[in-house]
């Protein structure tokens, strides 16, 4: 190795050469990622007059939007309730049989516990159990090109590792020529190559942690453009008098699913907000149990609050 120019060059001038490297395999693991998303080559499906509620939270944030979807909704129904400290706990109110669906119902179970809002997203069960509910819901959105296709995640993992064996591979043998030298002022060149590699793996991530592709964002945003009035009517009616003191009335799963809790900020409705978005940074990703259908992480900060 000590034949190759480039690995005998003093320090200062291989650290500029490094970082080119560095800078070359980031745009190329850029490039590699966000190209093999080509679903915007067809324009979004028109807006629907009646949205499905579960598939546009799904859509939004993963399982992570469609569990604070359920439990807006659990608790706009009286069949759960925010406790303080951001307990989510069932009420006395019981469902009448055939009331709820088999997402609802499961929900309702796992409040049973009365956890913490975040902790909800935490509970591994819970989750595998909505994403078999949802499974039938991802092949639809699949097969419209609106979640991420399979070859993002292909290449996520090509550039990953290819990525990383260029960067440690180059470091390694600088440190290998350095240190057949007696040369041991390697320290700086080590830190540089962690840091790389960390660069690297979180901007792998960041391209690929939601869960719509770019025809699916196209989607959502033409759904949040038709639907942005109804939604500032509805939140006019929270606090008001009487039934339509109910925020979004009978389209609370449909609007929290698309738009979050972010809308209830400022309202007599901010606890849930509040309590979703404390702790929501330790809650879990959904990248372990839905990353095969859809590549997309939205973790608990994914669908927005």
């Amino acid at each position: 190795m000590q034949n190759i120019p480039l690995l005998n060059l003093p320090g200062p001038e291989f650290l500029n050469f490094f970082g080119l490297v560095v800078i070359i395999v980031l745009a190329g693991a850029y490039l590699c990622i966000r190209l093999a998303d080509r679903t915007d080559r067809r324009p979004p499906p028109p807006v629907p007059q009646n949205p499905d509620a579960m598939e546009v939270a799904f859509l939004q944030g993963g399982v992570n939007q469609v569990i604070r979807t359920l439990v807006y909704d659990l608790a706009q129904r009286g069949f759960v309730a925010l406790a303080p400290e951001d307990h989510v706990v069932p009420t006395e109110k019981q469902p009448q049989p055939g009331e709820l669906n088999a997402m609802e119902t499961r929900l309702l179970e796992a409040v049973q516990a009365k956890p913490k809002a975040h902790k909800l997203f935490e509970d591994h069960s819970l989750r595998r159990r909505l994403l078999e509910l949802i499974a039938p819901l991802r092949a639809k959105l699949a097969e419209e090109e609106l979640i991420k296709p399979q070859s993002m995640k292909i290449w996520r993992r090509r550039a990953q590792i290819g990525g990383m064996l260029i960067i440690v591979g180059l470091a390694l043998a600088k440190i290998y020529v350095e240190w057949e030298k007696g040369s041991a002022n390697v320290a700086y060149l080590v830190f540089l190559a962690a840091a790389s590699a960390a660069v690297l793996f979180a901007l792998a991530y960041v391209l690929t942690r939601t869960h719509a592709s770019r025809r699916g964002h196209a989607y959502l945003e033409a759904m949040r453009l038709a639907y942005g009035g109804r939604l500032k009517e509805a939140i006019g009616h929270i606090g008001s008098p009487g039934p339509e003191a109910r925020a979004f009335g009978g389209a609370a799963l449909f609007l929290i699913g698309l738009y979050g809790f972010s809308p209830l900020k400022g309202t007599t409705e901010a606890m849930f907000a509040e309590a979703f978005s404390r702790g929501s940074g330790s809650a879990g990703s959904d990248c372990g149990t839905s990353c095969g259908g859809s590549c997309g992480d939205g973790g608990a900060s994914g669908g927005g609050d």
